[in-house]
């Protein structure tokens, strides 16, 4: 929560399991921000959180609120600020927004999509193992007639594996395939993409923007989270340079609130989807 002439600003640090930073890391590191004496300059602020390279979650939170207070102090949206045309006139230029469906029975799977068309959602993504995909996906066709995307978060073994439930996945209307194989695999990602029949997206492989130009030989699309690159700011530098790749833009998140997902969802007039049911 960052206070400034009678504005409130909001920042989010989303903490999933398998990330170094705690809570307690992320209240050290905003204490020791915060003492080093900074002006009331929001530029002076930023410029001093572009050096930090660690506590990316805490970068975040309070990278977003920057730019929270920083648009509310000129009265401008954050993606008018950014020069991002956010003032569409026809709902359908926005992208699709996901709905995550995670390993789950039949019966759960029915439970969580009757949920989310309550809630208007007509995209799902889907969460596979390489354990029992094919049954997994059945389950949903059965249960809705909407588009579909998978993510594996590197679960299939090898290329040989994702290219047969690749092509399996094309003839059931997928529409994309995230994170295929595990992080490091790159090799042989770029075997799977010469020969994949949907587009791959890169997740775990894509963490910042200094991993983007290493990925533009074995994958189509790069998700870009906030909690992994440091907040608007990066995200922002990782768009601009992922459209000059001809990267295709997924706007994802973990499991932030509606603070993280607001930050994150200014860049949804410039994305191919949408991913931000955190």
């Amino acid at each position: 929560k960052l206070e400034h002439e009678g504005f409130t600003a909001w920042g989010e640090a989303a903490l999933p399991p398998y990330l170094l930073e705690t809570q307690k890391s992320v209240i050290e590191f905003f204490t020791a921000f915060s003492e080093n004496n900074l002006s009331n300059s929001i530029d002076d602020w930023f410029a001093r959180l572009k050096d930090k390279s660690e506590n990316i979650c805490a970068k975040a939170a309070l990278d977003m609120a920057l730019w929270d207070l920083k648009s509310q102090l000129e009265n401008k949206s954050i993606a008018e600020l950014l020069g991002i045309d956010s003032d569409k006139k026809s709902k359908s230029v926005f992208p699709l927004a996901a709905y995550t469906l995670g390993i789950s029975s039949f019966d759960e799977m029915k439970l969580k999509i009757e949920e989310a068309k309550n809630f208007g959602f007509q995209f799902f993504k889907i969460k596979l193992n390489g354990e029992n995909d094919e049954e997994v996906i059945s389950n949903f066709k059965k249960l809705s007639d909407d588009s579909y995307a998978v993510d594996i978060n590197g679960g299939w073994k090898n290329a040989d594996e994702a290219m047969r439930k690749i092509n399996w996945l094309a003839k059931h209307e997928c529409l994309f395939v995230e994170q295929p194989l595990p992080k490091n695999s790159l090799d042989e990602m770029k075997l799977l993409k010469e020969k994949s029949a949907l587009p791959l997206y890169a997740d775990e492989s894509c963490q910042r923007l200094s991993a983007l130009e290493s990925l533009q030989a074995c994958h189509d699309g790069v998700n870009i989270k906030l909690m992994k690159c440091g907040g608007i700011t990066e995200a922002h530098q990782m768009i601009l340079k992922a459209r000059k790749l001809y990267f295709e833009i997924l706007i994802g998140c973990m499991s932030e609130s509606s603070v993280g997902c607001s930050a994150a969802a200014q860049f949804t007039p410039v994305a191919n989807f949408a991913d931000l049911d955190g």
